[in-house]
């Protein structure tokens, strides 16, 4: 945005958006001053979407069908680019493309070029808004062609965009190592160029990180999967593409990344266990990451302590309800783990033996994650914590100072503090 000098109380001065037309008798009208008047009103609403981010609002799950068909439900949700995706029930055949043809405002009518068949490899399923034309409309003698269209009614695109996976990516583990790769790296502290990202989603890679190089901000990434060469899914995860509606890293500057990190830890936390609980069964080999927190009820619990039987405790620790809720939502600020360097701690909510937590702690730096950084206890708790104690220790028993409960609690958080470092 270019800067205003010398501007005076109550000059009119122009800013960034996209201008309207003016309107008055006796104007002759041309399809631009209509289509800058459907460009003004796109990006004012798409400006208003961007202000509480991005992802799927709600519905847009992807579920495998017969053969090479998808099942997206219906859903609701946000593009980078501030685009609302508003759909029904679609069953999508990835063995077949259709024509690329959409209709935008008054610009080149040409219909799209058609695609073929996707190739064997890891992608992004995505949801692109389009508009899609329909009718005719009635015209001049002569005026007609390709733009001839009566209407536009909001359509959607489903594409497959290829995935750039890490290097060595383990046949057993894939489907763990590509989730923590498509995290945002470094926890909020790794600076990463404009380029690199389109919301939440990485678009060149950024140390150990994956990278889909042809993601647009107009797409909404729904599914990561991987098909054979008729297009059929091998695996199908939708948490490790997926993020719910919220401001992603960098769109609202540093006192947000808390809140989007949180999102992401959540998101892979989801993917875990829905892959754990999968119909394929997998061993433990598949799971060489661990996210930091791992709400559980009973049933994934007796899961996961069957696949890591001497790392899963097999008495968990009851928390009252503030102490519980203080372990998860710290958590959600920490980073995965290498399951070979982790230690895990089991809890339970008091009065609720089907509410479970499992706590993810290790060493204070993880190498092993490219960018990344590890911690037991994140910086901020670890501050919070130290204030406390500081607090204790000036009351003496004295009234006004912390419980006993907070105290025994921070202390706990201190003798698990990182040496943060940045990656």
């Amino acid at each position: 945005m270019a800067t205003v000098l010398n501007a005076r109380l109550n000059q009119v001065i122009a800013v960034e958006g996209e201008p309207r037309s003016f309107f008055f008798n006796g104007r002759l009208l041309s399809a631009e001053d209509l289509s800058r008047e459907q460009q003004a009103r796109d990006g004012a609403e798409s400006r208003l979407a961007r202000l509480i981010g991005c992802g799927v609002a709600e519905g847009l799950s992807v579920t495998t069908g017969s053969g090479s068909v998808l099942q997206i439900s219906a859903g609701l949700g946000v593009t980078p680019s501030g685009a609302v995706i508003d759909i029904g029930n679609l069953h999508l055949d990835l063995s077949s493309a259709g024509r690329g043809a959409s209709f935008s405002g008054f610009g080149n009518c040409a219909a799209g070029l058609a695609e073929g068949q996707p190739l064997a490899g890891l992608y992004l399923l995505t949801l692109t808004p389009v508009w899609a034309g329909q009718g005719r409309a009635a015209t001049l003698l002569g005026e007609v062609g390709a733009c001839n269209r009566r209407t536009e009614q909001p359509a959607v695109r489903a594409r497959l965009v290829e995935v750039q996976p890490p290097a060595a990516l383990g046949a057993d583990s894939v489907r763990n190592e590509l989730a923590v790769a498509l995290l945002s790296p470094g926890q909020g502290l790794t600076a990463v160029p404009d380029t690199a990202r389109v919301g939440w989603w990485m678009r060149q890679r950024i140390g150990g990180g994956a990278a889909a190089p042809g993601l647009t901000a107009e797409e909404l990434p729904l599914a990561l999967l991987q098909i054979d060469a008729r297009a059929e899914p091998l695996w199908i995860d939708t948490d490790s593409a997926r993020r719910r509606l919220a401001p992603p890293p960098g769109e609202a500057g540093d006192a947000m990344w808390p809140q989007s990190w949180a999102v992401e830890m959540q998101a892979f936390a989801a993917q875990f266990l829905a892959q754990l609980m999968g119909s394929d069964a997998p061993g433990a080999e598949a799971f060489v990451w661990l996210p930091p927190t791992l709400p559980l009820n009973r049933v994934q619990y007796e899961r996961l302590h069957q696949l890591m039987r001497h790392e899963v405790p097999d008495h968990a620790e009851v928390l009252g309800r503030t102490q519980f809720a203080r372990a998860l939502q710290d958590g959600w600020q920490d980073v995965p783990l290498r399951r070979t360097g982790a230690r895990l701690h089991l809890a339970q909510l008091e009065g609720h033996p089907e509410r479970l937590l499992l706590r993810t702690t290790g060493e204070p730096v993880d190498r092993a994650r490219p960018g990344g950084l590890g911690e037991r206890t994140s910086a901020r708790v670890a501050s919070e914590a130290a204030r406390i104690l500081a607090r204790g220790r000036q009351a003496k028993g004295r009234d006004g100072g912390p419980s006993a409960e907070e105290l025994s609690v921070a202390a706990s958080a201190l003798t698990q503090a990182p040496d943060r470092r940045r990656g």
